[in-house]
């Protein structure tokens, strides 16, 4: 409950002055109730003075002429030997605490000896505790009479005069049913019209802000809902919500960052796509290279809707690619999608309420990364690499051909012992370790659970495990031959290339490539793009002066 603005009567100190009068977990009981009387004083004046004590109190100070005291005495109550003079005395708001504190405390003593209940008080609002509720309610009454004969008035709209376990007494909820305390949310009326206004002007600066109508959505949402049982001129409580909305303004209209009005030619292209399983997404330089970067989605966002799928994916994609931005100085991309939802908000730079989270982020990485975005949608059979990517097997039920296996290890001169990931299907040699819990005709279960030493080895690791497989080997470095995509720009990529003394791009994957039956169950895809062979032979770098050779077979 709170104080009216004329009493100058702060109460933020209120919980350290009930503590100096009894010990915190005192102050309340589990089983009690509450009622709260706010008083005031009657006509702009206090009409009590305790034994004359007050009057020399304030004629002490040094005051001007407008607070001098003209006291006149109507009414002497003698009260077990105190003599109780009730006077009229005007005097201004930044003495109220001086006159009501002590004019207070013999009431309030009165009021002890009258009732059974615990009484709080805090300049002029009383707090009274009882654990019988009806009890309470009876004795709030009497209370409330003994109040009004000593000349206080009780201001109603500020009483909570009906007992309760949930109550606002000043600047606090008061909850003894969960036994907490805390601050009462301070809720400050709007006329609609008021909000519509801000709203009209933030929008015109979106000619400036492209992504205002992302960050006016929460406003525009409380009015509409306002608007629906009040009117234009009517007064509507803000949502916290929209609080967000107004600082992120704040922010952008105090740094009143210049605009380009330039539209730049993409220097690259990113492809997107996002599937049930996971995403992919591919970077088209105007070198000719094509840059490839995938995912998969984990438990909570295979949940998510396809669109948001689609808008995380494209994310992913400006992460992963931003420092290849940075070193290219690339400053303006196109975005291709198949998702005609995700090429229209991104376009337009608002959202439903679903995806307003996902373009936000977008928008906000784009202008990190200071590049310029366009947008295309693009038929979802023109997108075939990057939706093989999203749906690619991870688990490695693919297999290199054994014809090519056969002419990879003649052109090479070299016989691989030992088949590091396979099964029992797709092995290509006799020896080999298992992928996943096959168990029958293996060498071990786990490839990374022995040292790779003294056998040549085969390493066609699955995607996901490509980097793990070159960490291994480096600590050894056995005479090997791996198999791996052919895709510049991922982290193993560079490290691959450098520890190999000779590699050759055997062509497109689904020509060199044999699918498993789990794999061709799960409607997994293999992976899109050129296939190519590392051979990993650290005497052959030496004897040849780390000089690399390659061969690009003819399809």
């Amino acid at each position: 409950m709170e104080i009216g603005n004329r009493s100058g009567i702060y109460t933020k100190r209120v919980f350290p002055t009930i503590q100096k009068r009894g010990k915190r977990n005192e102050i309340v009981r589990e089983t009690e109730n509450l009622s709260v009387l706010g008083l005031n004083r009657r006509r702009n004046s206090i009409h009590r003075e305790i034994g004359g004590r007050i009057k020399k109190k304030h004629n002490g100070r040094n005051t001007s002429s407008a607070d001098d005291v003209r006291a006149q005495t109507i009414l002497s109550i003698r009260n077990n030997g105190e003599s109780l003079i009730i006077q009229n005395m005007t005097f201004r708001t930044k003495h109220s605490p001086i006159f009501f504190v002590p004019a207070l405390t013999i009431v309030q003593t009165k009021l002890k000896k009258e009732s059974e209940k615990r009484i709080l008080n805090y300049v002029d609002h009383l707090l009274l505790k009882h654990s019988d509720k009806q009890r309470l309610r009876e004795q709030t009454q009497t209370i409330m009479r003994i109040l009004d004969a000593f000349w206080w008035i009780i201001v109603q709209k500020n009483c909570e005069t009906e007992p309760k376990q949930q109550i606002n007494f000043l600047k606090w909820a008061w909850d003894l049913e969960r036994m907490y305390l805390k601050m009462k949310d301070r809720q400050i009326p709007i006329k609609i019209k008021q909000l519509a206004s801000i709203i009209g002007k933030l929008n015109l600066l979106g000619v400036q802000v492209r992504e205002a109508s992302l960050y006016l959505k929460l406003m525009n949402s409380a009015k509409t809902k306002a608007l629906k049982n009040k009117d234009w001129k009517e007064n509507m409580i803000l949502p916290k919500e929209i609080l967000q909305e107004l600082y992120w303004w704040q922010g952008v209209i105090a740094r009143n960052k210049e605009m380009t009005l330039e539209v730049r030619i993409p220097e690259a292209v990113m492809v997107s796509d996002a599937s049930p399983k996971g995403w992919g997404v591919t970077l088209e330089l105007q070198t000719g290279d094509t840059l490839v970067q995938l995912g998969e989605w984990n438990k909570g966002q295979k949940k998510w809707t396809s669109n948001k799928k689609e808008m995380e994916a494209i994310f992913l994609g400006l992460f992963r690619y931003g420092q290849v931005f940075k070193e290219l100085q690339i400053k303006a991309i196109l975005i291709k999608s198949d998702s005609s939802t995700t090429v229209q908000d991104l376009a337009k730079q608002r959202a439903g309420e679903t995806l307003v989270a996902e373009v936000k982020k977008i928008v906000k990485l784009c202008q990190q990364l200071k590049i310029q975005t366009q947008t295309q949608h693009i038929p979802g059979a023109s997108n075939k690499i990057t939706d093989a990517l999203s749906r690619l097997s991870t688990q490695g039920d693919y297999s290199v051909k054994r014809e090519g296996f056969i002419a990879l290890c003649q052109a090479w001169e070299i016989t691989p012992t030992v088949d590091l990931f396979a099964t029992g299907e797709n092995k290509l040699v006799d020896r080999f370790m298992a992928i996943g819990e096959e168990k029958k005709g293996a060498e071990w279960l786990n490839a990374f659970s022995r040292p790779w030493k003294e056998e040549i080895f085969w390493i066609h690791p699955p995607i996901p495990k490509i980097g793990k497989a070159l960490i291994a080997w480096e600590k050894f470095k056995p005479k090997s031959i791996m198999i791996a995509p052919w895709w510049p720009g991922q982290i193993w990529f560079t490290s691959l290339l450098t520890d190999s003394s000779r590699y050759l791009i055997l062509g497109e994957s689904s020509l060199f490539l044999n699918p498993g039956k789990e794999m061709m169950k799960k409607k997994d895809m293999l992976p899109p793009g050129k296939i190519a062979a590392f051979l990993m032979d650290q005497e052959l770098i030496r004897e040849e002066g780390y000089q690399q050779n390659f061969y690009i077979t003819q399809t």
